[in-house]
């Protein structure tokens, strides 16, 4: 039951837009063409060829900034013997203080100034466009764009220097409001900007601002996350901000998880400024570009899927996780579904895992860092609870809290607000008990944290329950958008 809600856990978070299918070899991927748009080929998933032959690194190769960034392990140490799936835990995770100074930014901002973005929403859009240009350095890139009947660029890419960054300034002072929500146009135009920037500049961001839903050309998750995932082929990435109650978050989600990007929501409009410089903050720590996860199986064993994230085919039945960009402090989750088949006692290796990315410090070389998964095979089920390994089990309990809390979100949305607390209430403790067992007081903290929104969504919950009814679909509404939260901060985005 729980890998089966693994697997169904992008779903949830998506409308189904974006649900991965277990991956058994490269052709079969390649055939196989659905709503989500075709199958990258590998070339496409980041700018270091899989296609070609890589050397096979040196054990323990370390990152920028010394250390070494992945880390992989089975559920237990033991697994039993036969054909039996396991699940293999694997992180990645840039150290906080890891810096190698700044690395030249291309930026697309596009703001939704449809007729619900008047008011108070408009004038904060503008304060945080402003905030944006404003840090950006000399020599990065920026373009504006507005979307409401049509999309508009208001910015051409443009290289900041004193002069241009006042015209811009002033191009962005001039934004109003009227219309309807053309997010497709919006999108295509957004990145196929971002593409334009020179190779000097490795990170290529679209940030899009929206307050509602699409309802001008291609609308669906589906159609507007085939875009994204488009983009991200070509390396720019989408950081989705979503404001008040009324986005769509499926389709933000979509944008998010299909471009390996980030979603925020911003309750608040006011928000906005402080956002747009978090974002941009995190944007100019980067440390890496083009990252992937390539796990590939041992002999006798088959890569079949990692629930919840975008996964494409590589060779001799490999799976290639997309990451993108990824800077300091920043850490990634995966949970990677193996068969391994008719397994004898012994010690024996399921996998090689390693993070393949470029160093945008370093002439942008090709860096790569491995890890082996082994595990010894037994007959008796004690031994493989006994070995349980820790950091694996964590990255489940993740998992099944962004599960549940989107499986909460849908009992919210149909009123059913018993039934949402006590879900989470499970999920809650389940995380506070992973936490206990947690081998650092890093790793505590920051499952501690996911606990704590959980418990925070529970209280929003009860709130929405309580409500008089002129209020209570308000209510429950904010109860959602903060379980989209969860789920999607416990899942990386």
């Amino acid at each position: 039951m729980r890998r089966l809600a693994l697997a169904v856990l992008a779903c949830a978070l998506t409308a189904c837009a974006t649900a991965p299918a277990a991956v058994t070899s490269p052709a079969q991927a390649t055939a196989r063409e659905d709503s989500a748009g075709p199958a990258l080929e590998a070339a496409d998933v980041a700018p270091v060829p899989v296609s070609a032959s890589v050397p096979a690194p040196e054990p323990a190769s370390l990152g920028v900034g010394g250390g070494v960034w992945i880390g992989a392990a089975a559920e237990s140490s033991y697994v039993l013997a036969g054909t039996r799936d396991h699940l293999i835990g694997v992180w990645v995770e840039i150290p906080a203080g890891a810096d190698r100074g700044r690395v030249p930014l291309s930026l697309t901002l596009t703001i939704d100034t449809s007729g619900s973005m008047a008011g108070e929403k408009i004038g904060h859009a503008r304060d945080a466009a402003r905030v944006l240009v404003e840090h950006l350095a000399d020599g990065d890139f920026v373009a504006i764009h507005a979307f409401a009947d049509d999309a508009r660029e208001l910015v051409a890419p443009t290289a900041i220097t004193p002069a241009s960054r006042a015209r811009i300034l002033g191009a962005i002072a001039e934004l109003s409001a009227g219309g309807s929500t053309n997010l497709y146009g919006a999108l295509v135009l957004g990145e196929s900007r971002a593409q334009s920037a020179p190779a000097t500049h490795p990170v290529r961001r679209l940030v899009v601002i929206s307050d509602g839903r699409a309802n001008v050309g291609p609308s669906s998750p589906a159609e507007l996350g085939a875009v994204a995932e488009l983009g991200a082929r070509r390396g720019v990435q989408v950081t989705a901000l979503g404001v008040g109650l009324d986005y769509d978050e499926h389709t933000l989600n979509a944008l998010a998880i299909r471009s390996s990007g980030r979603l925020y929501h911003l309750s608040e409009p006011s928000e906005m400024a402080s956002i747009a410089q978090r974002e941009l903050d995190l944007l100019q720590a980067t440390m890496a570009v083009g990252a992937y996860v390539e796990i590939v199986p041992a002999p006798g064993v088959v890569a079949l899927d990692a629930g919840g994230v975008r996964v494409e085919a590589g060779r001799d039945g490999a799976l290639l996780v997309p990451l993108g960009t990824m800077f300091a402090g920043q850490r990634r989750e995966l949970l990677v579904r193996v068969r391994v088949l008719g397994a004898e006692p012994g010690l024996r290796p399921m996998a090689s895992v390693y993070l393949r990315y470029r160093d945008p410090a370093d002439g942008s070389v090709a860096r790569v860092q491995e890890r082996i998964v082994r595990a010894e095979v037994t007959s008796d089920p004690a031994e493989v609870e006994a070995h349980a390994q820790a950091e694996t089990q964590s990255i489940v309990a993740m998992y099944e809290a962004a599960r549940v809390a989107a499986q909460a979100r849908v009992q919210v949305d149909a009123g059913q607000f018993d039934d949402a607390d006590r879900v989470l209430a499970s999920a809650e403790a389940r995380l506070r008990r992973s936490a206990e067992r947690a081998q650092s007081d890093h790793e505590k903290q920051r499952i501690l944290a996911t606990a704590q929104g959980v418990a925070r969504s529970r209280s929003s919950v009860r709130h929405a329950a309580a409500a008089p009814a002129p209020m209570k679909k308000e209510a429950a509404r904010a109860g959602s958008l903060q379980l989209n939260d969860v789920a999607m901060e416990a899942m990386g985005y």
